[in-house]
């Protein structure tokens, strides 16, 4: 290899020179680096690299491979004899260069199928597509693609820019425009549904043409067993399934799942397996032995997420005996947290844990760890934690893997709709202020199987899961006070906190005290005053309650007490008030232990002269008021007058 000499004296390799293609080579005098354009030279500095005016600009639709070749036919050119020098004077224009790769590519498009047809479309389609464009104009754009496709949406669906275009015309077409194109491709859904272009092309139709979703649906029977388990199709099923068909319509496409006989035979009049199952009990061993089949052919296949599959895994769990529970679960153990975000998938997975042995709750919970903040924020999901709580013995595991990650983000959940039922679960139980009936009467039905799956009593099981959350809780309230307190569903969770939790509640209980002790003058209405404000005053009335009416503190906090002492200078001006303070004022009445104090200082006169009692103050507030005004202000006098 030759060496040349740099100015600073160092030696370097000179790059090879770049081997050029023999096709690809032009002839050229002697040391001359011009191109050349059907033999004859060209500057390079007339050379357009820029895009021909008739390209269209959208990415999707440009013709890049014929572009690509008609510029290496059309630059790189080779001259008609190799050894021949090329005369350097006869230059072509690049106007007339760019004509003729024009005509070259538009001769090349002619010969595509539907060529005048295609291409014009693009045109209009860039139109389309525009976000700005006015309603006028975008209707008779929509006319003049609807005069180029009518009669032929068939023959041009499966090419991926046509497929955008049909797309458009469903997306910003009127009623009787989608409805011609969906009539044309009657027949022809199933085909579709399998296409990587089509499918979307389906999705449209199911979405803006209710009157086809029927015709679109019926394609598919017979095949839904096939159709899911494929790559393309196995969305549009899911579409199908979960957003456009009726009750009769899904209970279609889930028998499919039976056995080949359900394929053909439709059983109309019943919805579910169990009432499939109740008209004909023999045939209970060949339907279950069909859906296992199907459904591990779905996890093998990657669409176990579909809720179409979680409906059939939730009838097989309810269906199936202790071998078949067992086999399903050995395959989908490791999956379960991929079903959690339908009602359906978190049955599933509650059953999963059920019925599980130690060993595969053990493999669950670490496929859980990852997404336990996530799993808790689920409105379906959420349930599947609380099963959790109550099924799993090794509650070390449970603190490091679970709980542990709930307590990093224990505020976050604890102001979620969802995410706080999750604590409150943990405090407070299956409590019907928090859970809902249904979801009380699902978690009540494993009860019976969790006494044969789980060794630990349920009540020990609880009281080591609240031992261990307790001290976050507390040390939450306590640095977060103002944060939970001015939000209604984090409110609950301080509530059952300071009722439930073990260990030393005092910090989160000086917390409180410290709050309702800020002078109420000094309130705005960005900071309120906790006493003045929904949900704090109903949480500290509550808390007041709670040292003699149930639900009762557990041991007693005497926190009635403790706030009387932080508020006696400011006692008359809460009691005075119309929104829910003089309520908390009536509970320090009410409260034995502070009852006999509260009344003395409500009759107490002020140390300045002429002044009146709290009591007078109170009378001259509802004096002349409707009897539905200050309701909490009358039965404070009332108790004083007993």
């Amino acid at each position: 290899m030759a060496v040349t000499k740099r100015k600073s004296g160092s030696i370097t390799a000179e790059k090879p020179e770049k081997r050029v293609k023999k096709e690809k080579s032009v002839a050229a005098a002697p040391g001359s680096n011009k191109k050349t354009l059907f033999g004859k030279v060209l500057d390079e500095e007339e050379e357009d690299d820029g895009e021909d005016e008739g390209e269209l600009e959208a990415e999707p639709i440009r013709d890049d491979d014929e572009q690509n070749d008609m510029d290496m036919e059309v630059d790189g050119a080779p001259a008609h004899n190799g050894d021949q020098t090329v005369p350097q004077n006869n230059k072509i224009p690049t106007k007339e260069a760019n004509a003729q790769k024009k005509a070259l590519r538009d001769e090349r498009r002619s010969h595509k199928p539907n060529a005048e047809l295609i291409y014009p479309a693009k045109k209009l389609w860039e139109k389309l597509r525009l976000k700005e464009l006015p309603k006028p104009e975008r209707q008779q754009v929509m006319k003049e693609m609807m005069e180029l496709i009518t009669g032929k949406v068939q023959e041009i669906i499966f090419k991926h820019d046509m497929s955008r275009i049909i797309q458009s015309c469903l997306k910003h077409g009127n009623e009787a425009q989608r409805n011609v194109i969906a009539g044309e491709l009657v027949g022809h859904y199933l085909t579709l549904s399998k296409s990587m272009y089509g499918r979307f092309i389906v999705v449209k139709i199911l979405h803006y043409c209710q009157k086809y979703r029927e015709a679109i649906i019926k394609e598919f029977y017979g095949k839904v067993r096939q159709l899911i388990k494929h790559k393309e199709a196995s969305t549009i099923i899911e579409d199908a399934y979960s957003t456009y068909a009726n009750a009769a319509q899904r209970a279609g496409l889930i028998q499919e799942f039976y056995g080949p006989e359900f394929r053909i035979f439709k059983v109309e009049d019943k919805k579910t397996l169990s009432d499939i199952l109740a008209q004909n009990p023999s045939k209970k061993d060949n339907i279950m032995k069909h859906l296992m089949e199907t459904l591990k052919g779905c996890m093998e296949k990657g669409t176990v997420e579909f809720s179409i599959v979680h409906r059939g895994l939730l009838e097989y769990f309810e269906h199936a005996d202790a071998k078949g529970i067992q086999e399903m679960l050995d395959v989908m153990k490791e999956q379960a947290v991929e079903i959690l975000h339908t009602k359906e998938g978190a049955q599933v997975a509650m059953l999963c844990l059920l019925h599980a042995s130690p060993k595969d709750r053990k493999a669950m919970l670490k496929t859980m760890k990852p997404f336990v903040v996530k799993i808790c924020k689920e409105e379906y999901g959420h349930m599947v934690m609380l099963r959790m709580f109550d099924v799993v013995d090794d509650t070390v595991l449970m603190s490091k893997a679970i709980l542990a990650e709930i307590v990093k983000e224990m505020e976050d959940i604890a102001k979620d709709k969802y995410g706080r039922r999750v604590i409150l679960y943990l405090l407070a139980g299956r409590s019907p202020k928090y859970i809902s009936p249904q979801s009380i009467e699902l978690l009540a039905k494993g009860d019976l199987v969790r006494a044969n799956t789980s060794k630990k009593d349920a009540a020990v099981r609880s009281s080591e899961l609240l031992n261990y959350i307790s001290p976050s809780l507390i040390s939450l309230i306590a640095t977060k006070t103002r944060a939970l307190t001015s939000e209604p569903l984090a409110c609950q969770v301080v509530f059952e906190t300071m009722l439930h939790a073990t260990g030393d509640r005092q910090p989160a209980v000086d917390a409180l005290l410290a709050l309702a002790a800020e002078n109420p003058s000094e309130a705005t209405s960005e900071t309120p005053h906790v006493l003045m404000s929904m949900p704090t005053d109903r949480l500290y009335k509550t808390l007041v309650q709670s040292d003699y009416k149930a639900p009762l503190a557990e041991p007693s906090l005497h926190f009635a007490k403790a706030l009387l002492t932080k508020i006696s200078p400011y006692l008359g001006f809460f009691a005075q008030q119309s929104g829910s303070s003089p309520f908390i004022v009536l509970a320090l009445l009410e409260n034995p232990e502070t009852a006999e104090e509260t009344k003395k200082a409500l009759q107490a006169k002020g140390s300045a002269k002429g002044s009146i009692t709290i009591q007078k103050e109170l009378e001259k507030v509802v004096k002349g008021k409707p009897d539905n005004e200050f309701k909490a202000v009358r039965l404070i006098l009332e108790t004083l007058a007993k």
